[in-house]
């Protein structure tokens, strides 16, 4: 199979997934912390297992690196976000806490009770190839997006 199959199969599917799992708004928060759109980003693309830099996190989402200070700031004293000294003393590390992996569920575009019942639909093995086959996607795509701003 060619490329071009493979571009139409992950375009064909995306608004599938989409069309049926997407939030039909952006919840308030249950906690009582209110975050922007920006901080929802944020969190977003960030993980609990794999730290980012903030410098990189800040590139990648096309913010000023005092903006993207002024939000960790934030989101750490929230404790949804924890940042740590990289080895190398020049990088802060971040990665999400529980607290803000629940929060990211909550301002998620895809709605947790409509991808439960997608995953109901399916078997534990095809739930588990679902589930490496975006993370494989995932991890291809924040590679390009470095290697372009690595460029620029």
């Amino acid at each position: 199979m060619d490329k071009t199959e493979f571009i139409y199969r992950i375009q064909s599917a995306y608004p599938r997934i989409y069309h049926s799992c997407h939030a039909d708004h952006q919840p308030t928060a249950a906690s009582g912390i209110a975050i922007s759109q920006r901080d929802a980003t944020i969190l977003a693309h960030l993980s609990s297992a794999d730290a980012m830099t903030q410098a990189q996190l800040a590139r990648h989402l096309g913010i000023t690196k005092s903006t993207m200070s002024e939000a960790v700031k934030y989101l750490v004293g929230q404790g949804l976000l924890e940042m740590e000294i990289a080895t190398d003393k020049r990088a802060h590390l971040l990665r999400l806490t529980d607290k803000g992996k629940a929060m990211m569920g909550k301002s998620s575009i895809l709605e947790a009770d409509k991808l439960a019942a997608v995953l109901a639909e399916m078997t534990a093995t095809e739930i588990e190839q679902a589930i490496a086959g975006l993370e494989l996607l995932a991890q291809a795509c924040f590679r390009l997006t470095t290697k372009r701003e690595d460029t620029e």
